[in-house]
């Protein structure tokens, strides 16, 4: 059986309860939200371009828009900032798409 509690800085993230835990609360993800942040903590370091996570989450084939997926991880960046205002759970990479950012030194830290 695959762990279903996965640990991303202040971040815990349950597969079965579909919870995420940030700063010791339960942020209140929509169901796209979480399907988000858990495609990046189980896949640290991947860099997913909007397509990649629009196919993935959306399940259907990307037809250019980016903007449901930008607007989700703005408000996904929101809601993770609001639970810890001094950490930073998701980057840019600039014309690439999104990855977590990196804990200290290379390794992404998720156990």
């Amino acid at each position: 059986q695959k762990d279903s509690i996965y640990s991303y800085k202040d971040m815990i993230l349950d597969t079965v309860s579909k919870r995420v835990i940030v700063n010791g609360s339960e942020a209140e993800l929509t169901a796209k939200e979480y399907m988000i942040i858990e495609l990046l903590l189980l896949n640290p370091g991947k860099v997913f371009s909007k397509a990649n996570i629009d196919e993935t989450v959306w399940q259907e084939e990307y037809l250019g828009d980016d903007n449901s997926v930008k607007t989700h991880m703005s408000k996904l960046r929101n809601k993770l900032k609001k639970a810890n205002p001094s950490e930073e759970y998701i980057e840019t990479v600039w014309g690439l798409g999104y990855r977590l950012c990196r804990t200290k030194g290379k390794e992404w830290g998720i156990k």
